[in-house]
């Protein structure tokens, strides 16, 4: 069984493959942790190093970024990152030019990563007093909505269990402003951030927060 850390929301897919990146540490939570806050310190803005590298027509450094990219990726078990960053990759091995398109792509992907690293960072280790529980539902989504829209305090009960799974759904900068809306008692603004999310999920399911 996953540890509510280990748990991911299965829509859209997560960027990371958290029960295989804590099996790859040997079951070592901790480590996972640890390693995942050095990704996150060491490659978040690292898609716009490539393509200063690539402007600069410095081929060695621009190969070197995809590669180091790609083997962090897989460290994490990012895998559809560690696919576009090895794609990259072989193309600048290859020495064609660089694939605009592709650029974007891996940046895009890159940002989930870190995203998902921020709501999984904020979520306290497995068995530790106050765990929160990182699986969302669509039904807890919906429960929370009604809870909001008739003004139930029961909100914020539901926010404080899921709130793991709540912030790897809707990005660490979108839930900083739900908690501040429920904290402020102010729970139409809370409601109009969830639906926002959800009204821009349905019509584009991979986008991003």
């Amino acid at each position: 069984m996953l540890s509510p850390f280990g748990s991911a929301d299965a829509a859209p897919t997560p960027a990371l493959d958290v029960a295989a990146g804590i099996e790859r540490v040997m079951g070592d939570e901790a480590m996972y942790r640890r390693i995942l806050g050095r990704f996150r310190s060491d490659y978040t803005g690292k898609v716009a190093s490539l393509r200063d590298a690539i402007a600069a027509g410095d081929a060695t450094l621009a190969h070197r970024l995809a590669h180091t990219l790609k083997g962090a990726a897989a460290m994490i078990e990012a895998r559809a990152l560690r696919a576009l960053a090895m794609e990259t990759e072989q193309i600048l091995r290859a020495g064609l030019p660089a694939d605009s398109l592709l650029l974007d792509r891996l940046e895009a992907q890159l940002a989930r990563v870190i995203a998902q690293i921020d709501g999984l960072i904020a979520a306290p280790p497995s068995g530790s007093p106050g765990t929160v529980e990182a699986v969302l539902a669509e039904g807890d989504v919906t429960r929370l909505c009604a809870l909001l829209d008739i003004g139930d305090s029961r909100a914020q009960d539901l926010m404080a269990k899921k709130r793991a799974g709540l912030c790897t759904r809707l990005g660490a900068a979108r839930m900083a402003e739900l908690e501040s809306a429920v904290a402020a008692f102010d729970y139409e603004r809370a409601l109009d951030i969830l639906r926002t999310r959800q009204e821009r999920q349905a019509a584009s399911p991979g986008a991003s927060a």
